[in-house]
């Protein structure tokens, strides 16, 4: 399967790096430009209305990745884009006005458990994805609301590597250090 917009990468088990290591990221967008995307099972330890004055809900705050982590990003499911959002895939938008967005979670047009909130993103000069993925760094599975929304961060990685059975089924048990096992 080719990466793209509405996409996930799973990253493949024993992967050496702490931004990536058991990460499962929605890819937002992919152009001549490059790839951007959220790294969506790495939650950190703080709330998005202590961040944000404007937002008084009380979802967690997400690493997005290793890149740009001065900007805030968000990604929410619902029947009507905000202005400025970019679609991902069928409900499921990236961004928009941040003032609309406060007004629609103020008054209930858009629910807090339908949106995701990040610092920083993960990004790929063109080329650079797919020279991972030849590598074997990275499984491209197709995202789902319930992928993104609704299974535990704790829980993502394995389930995705179970989703994509045969051995990946087997991996997806295996220890972070193979050699403790």
């Amino acid at each position: 399967m080719e990466p793209g917009k509405g996409k996930l990468l799973i990253s493949e088990p024993f992967i050496n790096d702490p931004a990536f290591g058991r990460s499962v990221i929605l890819l937002v967008e992919k152009n001549e430009l490059g790839t951007i995307g959220f790294v969506l099972n790495h939650k950190l330890n703080v709330s998005v209305a202590k961040v944000v004055e404007t937002i008084h809900i009380k979802n967690e705050l997400y690493q997005g990745g290793p890149v740009d982590h001065d900007s805030l990003h968000f990604i929410y499911h619902g029947d009507k884009p905000l202005s400025k959002s970019i679609k991902v895939m069928n409900q499921l938008y990236w961004g928009g006005d941040f003032a609309e967005l406060s007004e629609k979670l103020a008054n209930g047009d858009i629910l807090p458990e339908n949106i995701r909130f990040y610092i920083g993103y993960s990004g790929w000069e063109p080329g650079q994805l797919e020279y991972e993925i030849d590598e074997q760094t990275w499984m491209v599975a197709p995202a789902d609301i319930k992928s993104v929304f609704e299974l535990s961060a704790d829980n993502l990685w394995k389930h995705s590597m179970k989703s994509l059975g045969g051995d990946y089924a087997l991996l997806a048990n295996s220890p972070i250090d193979p050699q403790l096992n």
